[in-house]
């Protein structure tokens, strides 16, 4: 039996409403929101998922074939075939279509999908209601009128079924709302699991320059944070009320920098580091100033975190359970002893595990497992045992904090495409966007609904760097109001490739010497896009395509045509990649964090003869060494920099100076290894290691600051490009999270 499809132009009139709200199957999506209603506690869909889902109820019922979803969801692009899978995908996650035979979205194999599942749409001009004509086949359209109705009358049995069809379509419509009224809009429903209030959203600091790490006092009334002193001077650790108050030094000061406050239980006291290019140190003062005592030597800045222990009597952090190797454990430090003890819990040798804090109760720690860029959320027992993941992300985390309940943990994570916060629930794993951003490295109080976090206002610009002293020392290249990243240059140096978030998402751009002048490559703001990596005939890009449901897939474009084609499969999570040695081989780092993901050498990816090789798993950051034909990679577990050779598969280990603490921040260059230290921490300074002799020279040491380590070699070696921090004026932003129905 046919169903009634009631004219397109009433389906196009129903559906173009601003605030369209559709009731699909037994969830409620709302369109301009881009949120599942009966699922909060998932994330926004991503508007491309909504318009194919709109394209979908269009034609509810029937096959709409990929080529017309592409042409009408991307007008005017040029996308691949799997931005379409990766869409549908994202709606079958968010209905909770896992079943099979599925109960919402049909594949139709190598034609489209279809829509099976009822829709009622609740708003529009005329309220739009959507019909079963039998159990399989649905119709949608707004109330059937005189103008609507066929030029010529339906023959008697046709008239007869739609007498009947009109029935079911008045009981279903009203079996639909009595759904409706009961399932979203009574506030007593229980069944939804509890979602969190955002309020009073406001920035507490306002001076010129930075203030980085805000901290918030145990009873919510006073905030540390690290400040320049006058004259772009070392950063000082100060307090100050929430209110507008006078800045309270807490240390004598110096020439070194001063970070990472942690108040104790009590507010009396505040942990702190003081580093220099040499050396760090954890020291104690009193949150009122003075009183300042050291209490142990610490690893590095980018890895020192640290909490207080309930009983106020030591501090927990991360160390070395190896002595200096790469491995991270988290350790208790006695102040009065300086003596550490190691937790015994579920590590290996090869976890790093770092940013440790305890639950309001003392009960339980959150840690964060794995350097950046890959990194997730885990929690175990005060006392130590096993350990549970509680996100699933592998992206970089700047910052946790448990919420005033102990049943949340409140994180920032670019994982979405820009860093922001979300709020996942320990024991469901359920994560949800706080819609502030950007933002990072919260702080919540364990006494007030307050939560304190660091506005990252910082203008990366790109900047050519010499190294040559009788040259000027920088030059801005294609200024903008944005901030740009990952600077790349093309193997005769003619065209940079960058990230920027100029057109307000993170896209890649293209920079021209000859022009001085940069322009967009892609332009989904949709989608956001990083990692670039030129190939050998400066011709195609390959970059990481991040999707809504936080996958990331591998695409390559064509510089000339703008054309791209997608690389992975629809099912690979794609940390990073790049260009192989040989024609049409690539290098694809496959997985999540830790030690689950694979660095693979691909060669005619998606074609009949695709073949891989994997190379190692567990892997940081990969380069390939072209002419010799090497792959040098670090690990995740942080022990260095390893050589392998592409044709022998011979593996040897380099150098532990080169390591995941590195992220990115290293290039091959000519067959050796360069690598910046002293990120954040002026200078910054350039090594050139030999892999063969292990000889480290020093380049150069750059007066700059970087927060984004990538960087570019100039084909006269005399020269970096990269993105040095421009302007920085970070504020300390504050507001309340309360549980949503709390009052």
């Amino acid at each position: 039996m046919n169903s009634l499809v009631y004219p397109r132009r009433a389906n196009d009139e129903l559906l173009t409403g601003p605030n369209l709200r559709l009731r699909i199957g037994e969830h409620v999506i709302d369109t301009g929101a881009l949120r599942v209603v009966t699922r909060p506690e998932l994330p926004r869909l991503t508007s491309k998922a909504v318009a194919v889902l709109v394209e979908l109820v269009r034609d509810v019922g029937q096959t709409v074939t990929r080529d017309a979803l592409l042409d009408r969801v991307w007008t005017g692009r040029f996308p691949t075939p799997d931005v379409l899978t990766q869409a549908v995908k994202e709606l079958r996650r968010a209905l909770g279509d896992d079943t099979k035979p599925p109960q919402y979205i049909e594949t139709i194999p190598k034609v489209g999908y279809r829509l099976i599942a009822p829709v009622l749409v609740l708003d529009g001009p005329e309220g739009g209601i959507v019909a079963e004509s039998d159990v399989t086949q649905v119709a949608i359209g707004d109330s059937l009128t005189a103008n609507d109705a066929p030029a010529m009358p339906p023959p008697p049995r046709a008239r007869t079924w739609l007498l009947v069809a009109g029935a079911l379509v008045l009981v279903f419509a009203a079996v639909a709302i009595a759904l409706l009224i009961d399932r979203v809009r009574t506030p007593e429903v229980a069944a939804a699991p509890a979602t969190w209030k955002v309020g009073a959203v406001r920035a507490i600091t306002s001076d010129q320059g930075a203030e980085r790490r805000p901290q918030l006092s145990p009873d919510g009334t006073r905030v540390a944070f690290a400040v320049a002193d006058p004259g772009n001077a070392p950063t000082r650790v100060v307090v100050r009320s929430i209110e507008p108050s006078q800045l309270v030094r807490i240390s004598a000061g110096g020439a070194d920098y001063e970070s990472m406050p942690s108040w104790s239980p009590d507010g009396t006291r505040i942990a702190f580091e003081r580093a220099s290019e040499t050396r760090c140190a954890i020291y104690v003062a009193s949150s009122l100033g003075g009183d300042e005592r050291e209490i142990a030597p610490c690893r590095d800045y980018n890895v020192s975190y640290y909490d207080w222990t309930p009983d106020g009597q030591g501090l927990l952090t991360a160390q070395s359970a190896k002595g200096d190797s790469g491995d991270l454990a988290l350790v208790k430090l006695d102040l009065d002893s300086g003596n550490k003890e190691f937790l015994k819990y579920a590590h290996t040798g090869k976890d790093q595990d770092l940013e440790p804090h305890y639950s309001p109760d003392g009960r339980f720690i959150a840690f964060r497992r794995g350097v950046a860029p890959y990194s997730d959320l885990y929690v175990m027992a005060a006392d130590g045992g096993d350990v549970r993941q509680v996100t699933h992300i592998a992206s970089r985390i700047r910052g946790h904090t448990w919420s005033r309940d102990g049943r949340a943990l409140i994180f920032a994570s670019n994982f979405g495409g820009a860093m922001a916060l979300y709020a996942v629930d320990v024991k469901t794993g359920a994560t949800e966007p706080l819609g502030i951003s950007p933002a990072e490295y919260p702080s919540a109080s364990h006494e007030s609904d307050a939560v304190v976090y660091e506005i990252p206002r910082t203008q990366n610009q790109l900047a050519v760097v010499n190294l040559d002293k009788s040259t000027p020392p920088t030059r801005t290249l294609a200024p903008s109001t944005g901030s740009d990243y990952a600077a790349t240059l093309s193997p005769s140096g003619d065209r940079l490739v960058f990230v920027s978030d100029r057109s307000g998402q993170l896209q890649l751009w293209l920079y021209d010497w000859a022009s001085d002048a940069a322009t967009p490559l892609t332009e989904d703001a949709d989608t956001p896009v990083f990692w670039p990596r030129w190939s050998a005939d400066g011709k195609r890009i390959v970059a990481v395509q991040l999707h809504g449901d936080g996958s990331r897939q591998l695409i390559e474009i064509d510089v000339a045509s703008r054309r791209q084609r997608a690389l992975s499969q629809p099912d690979e999570n794609i940390l990073f990649g790049g260009y192989g040695p040989d024609p049409d081989s690539y290098l694809f780092a496959i997985g999540a964090s830790g030690r689950s993901n694979e660095l693979v050498l691909v060669s005619h990816p998606r074609e009949a003869g695709e073949s891989r090789k994997v190379i190692e798993s567990g892997i940081a950051f990969a380069q390939v060494d072209a002419r010799a034909r090497a792959i040098y990679y670090t690990t995740s577990d942080g022990e260095g920099l390893y050589r392998y050779a592409i044709d022998d598969g011979a593996k040897r280990f380099v150098s532990p100076d080169v390591s995941s603490v590195t992220t990115n921040g290293w290039r091959v260059v000519d067959g050796h290894v360069w690598y910046v230290t002293g990120v954040e921490v002026k200078p910054v300074v350039l090594h050139d290691l030999d892999p063969e002799t292990r000889t480290d020279t020093e380049l150069g040491r750059l007066d700059i600051t970087l927060k984004d380590v990538n960087f570019s070699v100039m084909p006269e070696r005399k020269s970096l490009v990269l993105s040095e921090i421009g302007t920085e004026d970070t504020d300390v932003g504050m507001f309340t999270l309360t549980r949503a129905g709390s009052p």
